[in-house]
């Protein structure tokens, strides 16, 4: 048996309690702080959520993550990770009930993750997509199956997961990933009013965009500022704003919001028909479904 399969094999063994065999993706929460691990017995269709900034690993069967003009194949032994939080679309593949999907995601701690970048010797800035993916071995491996496989000693999570954490930190750094990660604490300046704008456009979903403006305040030629967005988000800067309005949207439907029409005029949207199309567009149910269900 190879070395990356004796890996996963052994990260498996690790996580065998957490594995349910229910046909929907089930994330279950671990006594490691959050690390969660995910599974299903079939194949899911494409489902938009939003990536966080994370580390995900996956274990068995294949996840494809869809970013905009970004298209991230991740089968068992793979594992990808993000600087900061984006929209996008996923789905799973190769899963049954006898051999269920089994990956495991670490929500980052950035705080940590900074420090040990500023341990690290300095490297210059580069530019570089906001989602990296590579393999799930060598040193990252190592560090990451002894930090799942505190799982079995629980009484040691408090003392040694800051360490092992800090450890994979500082390996995922060293590696192809690094460049990505880098950017979370880096001082890149054009990098940062990049990564500013996003964070307006999540959190101000419902409001117009004017593109001149967005880009001035980026510091950017309007054509600049599309081509340097779309290199490290995936997206245009108006889809990634579409996307976040939708997924504010399904939370609210999901919540029991009074009716589709509102929900459409509360996440920015000037014409409910507009909104229905694009909603069913992305998650496939129009939203008085989803609404109802």
């Amino acid at each position: 048996m190879s070395d990356s399969r004796k890996l996963i094999s052994r990260l498996l063994d690790d996580v065998a309690p957490f594995i349910v065999r229910r046909q929907e993706t089930v994330g279950l929460p671990t006594a490691i702080p959050r690390l969660t691990v995910w599974t299903s017995t079939c194949a899911t269709l494409p489902t938009p959520a939003l990536f966080e900034p994370m580390f995900y690993a996956v274990l068995r069967g294949t996840k494809v993550l869809i970013m905009g003009a970004n298209r991230f194949e991740l089968p068992a032994g793979a594992c990808a990770a993000s600087s900061f939080g984006l929209p996008y679309t996923h789905q799973l593949t190769g899963a049954t009930r006898d051999l269920p999907y089994v990956g495991i995601s670490l929500h980052l701690d950035i705080g940590m993750l900074t420090r040990v970048m500023l341990d690290m010797p300095k490297r210059g800035d580069r530019w570089t997509c906001a989602v990296a993916a590579d393999d799930l071995n060598g040193p990252v491996g190592e560090t990451f199956a002894r930090l799942v496989g505190l799982l079995n000693a629980p009484d040691d999570i408090d003392m040694l997961a800051p360490h092992y954490e800090a450890e994979l930190y500082y390996r995922l750094l060293q590696g192809p990933m690094g460049n990505t990660l880098r950017q979370i604490g880096q001082r890149n300046e054009r990098f940062q009013q990049l990564k500013t704008a996003a964070d307006w456009l999540a959190a101000n979903h419902s409001e117009p965009v004017v593109i001149p403006d967005l880009a001035a305040s980026a510091g950017m030629s309007v054509t600049s500022f599309h081509r340097h967005f779309k290199a490290v988000t995936g997206y245009s800067p108006l889809a990634f704003q579409r996307h976040m309005r939708l997924l504010e949207a399904r939370k609210l439907l999901a919540a029991g919001a009074a009716n589709v029409s509102r929900v459409a005029y509360e996440v920015g949207y000037l014409s409910p028909s507009q909104f229905s199309r694009e909603y069913k567009s992305m998650f496939g149910n129009a939203p008085i479904a989803d609404l109802q269900r």
